[in-house]
């Protein structure tokens, strides 16, 4: 399942530091390491992100950082399952996917930096250090006809955890983003491996807990928070996140949907909007209807509506 590596342990001792600094001298006999792999590794980190500064010998953070600590989500995960936490890969799911062999379900990879995250559609999702949460559960579902609709079930399981917090204005863009009123916050992504008879599922999600540079990205991206609140860590969002999504993975096995359809149904966010989607059929054009009892996006058309599984949504102005 990989392990940390001693980036993560710099930054723990930097994080419990006096003034978040520490002699690299401190620093080399806390780590046994010597002077060229201490400085190595940090120059490793210097390609995804700034935290750590050095200075006439001295290593310090600009910032105390809410590191993950997977004990601490470990002991308030139900269910079976190991849960592995990352310092930097290229993607989570991709991680796991590589790796299905070995995963049982309930297997959970978390990265603190994850450099090539994928959405829908190739879309990328930027993580950067302690700013983030982006993991990937893996459960085993008995056929694929199970996992009908589960972007939508993933996307309220997400929204529930989040507004535990005290939110109350969170949006699903069907059939994979998370919004906070007109920003988006989130993204989810469902990749399938076949498994005997079965079917693993390898369940991304990402979501932008704290202010941070989005990179490259084009659209209205926002946070959860600005910075981090007393009493909050990013450990009790990844605990409430992944049990919600072990529940609603476990609803839909025993085919269960219909109460999750109904909690998306409250936070639609495209309800009454004249779009476009695109697919592999081709254009439909109409206004968003919701979603049917399989979790597909309903789309009215003069006297009717069509349904639709799959698709890019573009937003078009009313006639």
């Amino acid at each position: 399942m990989g392990k940390p590596l001693d980036i993560l342990k710099i930054i723990k001792l930097l994080n419990n530091a006096p003034d978040l600094t520490l002699d690299k001298n401190l620093l080399m006999t806390a780590l046994d390491a010597s002077e060229e792999d201490l400085y190595s590794t940090v120059k490793n980190l210097s390609v995804y992100s700034d935290a750590i500064t050095v200075e006439n010998d001295k290593f310090s953070l600009k910032e105390k950082i809410d590191l993950l600590d997977d004990m601490s989500i470990f002991k308030r995960v139900e269910g079976s399952g190991r849960i592995a936490i990352l310092d930097a890969v290229d993607s989570t799911n991709t991680f796991m996917i590589k790796n299905a062999s070995m995963l049982a379900s309930g297997d959970v990879v978390i990265a603190e930096i994850q450099s090539e995250g994928r959405g829908s559609r190739g879309g990328k999702w930027h993580s950067g250090l302690g700013k983030q949460l982006t993991l990937s559960v893996c459960y085993i579902f008995d056929s694929f006809e199970k996992l009908q609709g589960l972007s939508v079930g993933i996307g309220v399981a997400t929204a529930i955890s989040i507004e535990r917090f005290g939110f109350e204005n969170i949006l699903l863009k069907w059939p994979n983003d998370v919004y906070m009123d007109t920003l988006k916050v989130g993204g989810i992504l469902i990749e399938t491996v076949p498994y005997k008879d079965k079917v693993k599922a390898i369940i991304g999600v990402g979501l932008n807990v704290y202010d941070d540079d989005f990179g490259e990205l084009t659209r209205d991206y926002g946070a959860m928070y600005s910075k981090q609140p007393d009493n909050f860590k990013r450990n009790d969002l990844a605990a409430a996140l992944i049990n919600n999504i072990k529940r609603t993975c476990e609803d839909f096995n025993k085919g269960s949907k219909r109460m999750i359809f109904e909690s998306f149904k409250a936070r639609d966010e495209m309800l009454g909007k004249m779009i476009q989607v695109d697919n592999v059929q081709g254009s439909f054009v109409g206004r968003a209807a919701g979603i049917d009892n399989t979790g597909a996006l309903l789309l009215a058309q003069d006297d009717k509506k069509i349904s639709i599984r799959s698709g890019h949504i573009t937003y078009l102005k009313d006639q």
